[in-house]
């Protein structure tokens, strides 16, 4: 049972809750839960490593856009930032008037308040934000009955989760899983995301 309770969301599921948001006016909160979960999804950051997280950690260099990220047990790491994060970023860094990657101020956070685009946020806002976003856009789905009754329990730990599940599941090495998530080990990875080969035998 522990081996296939994954808490991840299905590709219908961060389908369903991404038309949910952008059915909604327009807002910085709006915009804040659409670059998290983008963002999030593609790039497998914990939430302290979100918060912390400054525009002067990302950089260009030859082999695309990488970010510096201070994780946890104080490791550093650099991580790959894939097309949808960066859209993603450029397109919520607009939305708080800050231009885009060259303009904005290198000190700006990633994640901002939503009242203040250059104050950061606690764990508690994020938390509190990420899950109300879900639940409602999960009650205002059309998601099959077991899949609504997970998902009102998903955080944004979740999405870190879904990361790793869909990168297993499209066979990326698990030493690439391992560095872009900075676990200890490539032990802890194989046996987070046991579930993740499942759906690649069935599509196979």
């Amino acid at each position: 049972r522990r081996m296939l309770d994954t808490k991840a969301l299905s590709e219908p599921a961060m389908a369903e809750v991404l038309r949910f948001i952008d059915r909604q006016a327009p807002s910085p909160s709006r915009a804040r839960i659409r670059f998290i979960l983008l963002f999030v999804e593609a790039v497998g950051l914990r939430s302290a490593e979100l918060l912390n997280a400054k525009l002067k950690d990302l950089r260009l260099e030859p082999e695309g856009w990488l970010m510096q990220i201070h994780g946890k047990g104080a490791k550093n790491r650099m991580a790959t930032i894939p097309h949808q994060a960066l859209a993603a970023l450029q397109e919520y860094l607009s939305a708080r008037g800050l231009g885009d990657i060259a303009s904005a101020p290198e000190d700006a956070p990633l994640l901002s308040s939503t009242r203040d685009p250059l104050k950061s946020v606690g764990y508690q806002a994020l938390y509190e934000h990420v899950k109300s976003w879900l639940s409602k856009a999960v009650a205002k789905s059309a998601l099959p009955a077991h899949e609504q009754q997970k998902l009102p329990g998903a955080t944004t730990h979740w999405l870190r989760h879904t990361f790793g599940t869909r990168a297993v599941a499209r066979g990326v090495p698990l030493d690439v899983i391992q560095a872009q998530m900075g676990h200890g080990t490539i032990q802890t990875t194989a046996s987070i995301y046991a579930r993740a080969p499942i759906k690649r035998r069935a599509d196979e």
